[in-house]
Parts: structure tokens; C-alpha cells; sequence
């Protein structure tokens, strides 16, 4: 059915949207930088390659680029 599989779709989006909210109101970066993958992927599939390029390019800084103190 494919409104029920629509329904899927928004509802696990939602859920993606309040644990970002939440993971930045609380201040817990590691959530927030665990949530970045999936967040890029999502804006992939929407047709917003550059917001995906720049996430993705963002968490490769983090995890390659940048020191442990300086991230």
C-alpha cells in the first residue's frame, strides 16, 4: 500500500528531525554527528546535492582532516 509506506517514510523522517533537535538542544555533539550521515543521505534523495556534499565533506573534516582538539 503505498500510502502506508508514505506514511513510513514521514514518520521515520520526523522521528530523524526531533532527535536532531533534541540532540542540539542538549548539546550532545556525538548524537548530532551521528545523525549527519543519514541527514546527508536523506538530502541526497531529495535532489540536494550540495547540502549532502557539504555535510559530507564536513563529517570527512572531522574524521580525517582535523585534530582531536580542534574538532
Amino acid at each position: 500500500n503505498i500510502t502506508l509506506r508514505n506514511l513510513q517514510i514521514l514518520t521515520r523522517d520526523l522521528l530523524y528531525v526531533i532527535e536532531l533537535i533534541t540532540a542540539i538542544s542538549s548539546g550532545d555533539f556525538g548524537r548530532v554527528e551521528d545523525i549527519l550521515g543519514n541527514l546527508a543521505m536523506m538530502f541526497r534523495g531529495a535532489g540536494s546535492n550540495n547540502y549532502c556534499s557539504e555535510i559530507l565533506h564536513f563529517l570527512f573534516n572531522i574524521k580525517r582532516v582535523w585534530t582531536p582538539d580542534f574538532a
